[in-house]
């Protein structure tokens, strides 16, 4: 016997045929109401979502799919998910960080080092200095041999009347 959300997948899949993604959007609304768990439901509206240009409803389900898959040592897929966040959003900083820590965990430090990079020019473009050092920290931290990281911290904090600990992070190499 069918339970409710069997019907309701079956009624979305025979909608999504009709190219009826109102409706679709609506019985996966009702599955992701009747099991709030269910992140395959729930990507599958975020992703209809995105089909009808309802991007704040899209990152919505976006992200409890990602913090799911976070909270449950998936790291590869909450990163693919907080990629597609990213490009419904590009504004939102903190994803930035989220996606850093992610391909952090994973072993990615390439990847990790890169989402650094885009913070650590975001935090200089507005001046937030404490952010950009704590973030050029890390990322000295992370790869301890890259020389451009260790400068350009010396810089931030010669600039900012730092100037001992910028030499002495220019000693300590």
């Amino acid at each position: 016997m069918a339970t409710t959300k069997d019907k309701l997948l079956e009624s979305a899949q025979k909608n999504l045929k009709k190219k009826q993604v109102a409706k679709a959007i609506k019985d996966y609304v009702k599955i992701v109401e009747l099991d709030p768990v269910d992140v395959r439901s729930r990507q599958k509206l975020a992703e209809l979502y995105v089909r009808i240009n309802k991007n704040s409803e899209a990152y919505e389900q976006y992200e409890s799919v990602a913090r799911y898959f976070s909270g449950n040592g998936f790291y590869l897929k909450a990163i693919a998910i907080y990629k597609q966040m990213q490009r419904l959003d590009t504004d939102q900083i903190a994803l930035f960080s989220r996606l850093a820590e992610l391909n952090e965990k994973q072993g990615l430090v390439g990847n990790a080092m890169a989402e650094y990079r885009n913070l650590v020019d975001y935090y200089g473009r507005n001046g937030m200095v404490a952010d950009e050092i704590k973030t050029l920290e890390k990322m000295r931290d992370l790869d301890l041999n890259n020389l451009n990281v260790r400068v350009k911290l010396a810089e931030v904090l010669a600039r900012n009347e730092r100037e001992d600990e910028g030499y002495a992070e220019l000693g300590s190499f």
